[in-house]
């Protein structure tokens, strides 16, 4: 059987897939992460998943490829990776006492045939201190 290959060196992502049991390689997807102006969180999970599962299966044709993408929506607004301490605690002090969605997209590619679903998790945050 030919491996699962994963568009993403994520650990975290590779070690859930290895609960499965399935034999599996990883490629880094070489995709800007940027938003469009204006793109809603939802659309940009879904077309990151789909743009990093399609730039590896190009490079190996034959391959089902697996791409994912998670982001997390606060007020209507994507919430990007922080970066910093000091970007991060602002982060979590505007999640504090909210709600926060997590829009998760996966996309399966393989020769042009295409498989995607999206997830919604919503997360309420209480008060931070």
């Amino acid at each position: 059987m030919t491996p699962l290959l994963l568009a993403s060196t994520s650990r975290y992502r590779r070690e859930l897939l290895a609960r499965l049991g399935l034999p599996l390689d990883t490629a880094r997807p070489d995709v800007d992460e940027t938003p469009a102006p204006g793109e809603a969180p939802r659309a940009l999970a879904v077309r990151l998943a789909q743009a990093k599962a399609a730039e590896v299966a190009a490079r190996h044709p034959g391959r089902w490829t697996l791409g994912s993408d998670q982001v997390a929506e606060l007020n209507g607004a994507p919430l990007g990776k922080p970066g910093t301490v000091a970007a991060a605690q602002a982060q979590l002090a505007a999640m504090s006492g909210q709600s926060v969605a997590f829009h998760t997209a996966i996309c399966l590619i393989r020769d042009g045939e295409i498989h995607q679903a999206c997830d919604l998790t919503e997360v309420r945050f209480r008060t931070l201190g």
